[in-house]
């Protein structure tokens, strides 16, 4: 289990954005509200903080992780059990809180959201907020018998990259797979490309695209039998920009005088090295060039309105800062 905090000014952003139907697992505990939408939540604690006017960031943000190992042994009642446990860590009786889970992501995770002013007009301390959340987290871990961050870490550092012997048994399977399916469809242009995709999906290799906090492409991953491994793992062919060459899709807009990259033997111990450009347009080259591939590809993505919130409230402030004498 890890935890992290932090006060936010954007309040309603914040409380609509965990409470969104599309993200939304769970609501499993509330303190000082009555109501479990955003709006409602939202007049509730504006009408707390009418009693202090001078605090600017009035909401407080939490996030608390569980481990992959964790999540099929926790019940709704133990995950209520948490945030209950985590708010009194926190020292959050005497604030309004709430308390969900979110689906839209394979690890487990809770948001709790408080006010930060309390019942008794007291402003709420922030000082180190998201280092005792930590340690918060890993006291209720180490109390309810669950994976403490640290001791992932540390395994995770000691280990050495090739000691999972099942990982790396998949691992070569795929690559045989991938390898065996590309030296057919190289050149073959999108029809080609769309058949690879169809045929590693055969053979239960699902292929995810991965994206920046901007949206844009910038990788693909591979999955299978519950591992998963980058592209760079597989082979040089299959990043991003170099498998669109495989295929000789060129309107995807290389540069000049670049010609599809040499398929890797993966039986030679040779190292080959090639000249290989990057593409200008390589961010939604998957949905220009192959529009039809999005049922075969997983995007992997985020939403990114709060994000673009806060930055429009920087360049805001900024702008304000700059006004002063």
């Amino acid at each position: 289990m890890i935890a992290k905090g932090k006060a936010v000014s954007h309040g309603k952003t914040v409380i609509e954005y965990v409470l969104r139907d599309k993200k939304l697992g769970s609501f499993i505990e509330k303190n000082l509200l009555t109501s479990e939408t955003a709006h409602d939540i939202l007049q509730e604690m504006k009408w707390m903080q009418k009693h202090n006017s001078r605090c600017k960031n009035k909401f407080l943000r939490f996030e608390i992780g569980i481990a992959p190992d964790d999540k099929d042994k926790l019940t709704k009642l133990q995950l209520r059990d948490i945030a209950m446990n985590f708010a009194k860590k926190m020292g959050l009786e005497k604030h309004q809180w709430f308390a969900v889970t979110h689906k839209d992501s394979d690890n487990l995770h809770i948001h709790l959201i408080a006010n930060r002013i309390g019942i008794n007009g007291k402003v709420y301390q922030t000082d180190f907020v998201s280092n005792r959340s930590a340690r918060a987290a890993e006291e209720i871990a180490g109390e309810m018998g669950l994976t403490i961050a640290n001791q992932v870490a540390a395994k995770k550092r000691y280990q050495h990259p090739k000691a999972d012997k099942t990982r790396e048994a998949k691992k070569d399977e795929v690559r045989k797979i991938a390898y065996k399916l590309l030296g057919k469809k190289v050149g073959t242009g999108k029809d080609g490309f769309l058949s690879f995709m169809q045929e590693l999906d055969k053979h239960g290799i699902t292929v995810e695209t991965m994206r920046n906090k901007q949206g844009e492409a910038y990788g693909f991953r591979f999955l299978y039998e519950g591992e998963t491994f980058k592209a760079s793992e597989i082979g040089r062919e299959f990043g991003y920009r170099s498998l669109f060459r495989q295929f000789g899709l060129e309107d995807v807009k290389p540069q000049i005088g670049k010609t599809v990259v040499p398929i890797y033997d993966p039986t030679s111990d040779l190292q080959r090295s090639s000249d290989v450009s990057l593409l200008e347009t390589v961010g939604n080259a998957l949905i220009e060039t192959v529009p039809s591939a999005g049922n075969l590809l997983n995007v992997h993505g985020e939403d990114y309105e709060e994000t673009a919130f806060q930055r429009r409230l920087r360049v805001q402030q900024k702008k304000r800062r700059g006004r002063r004498m």
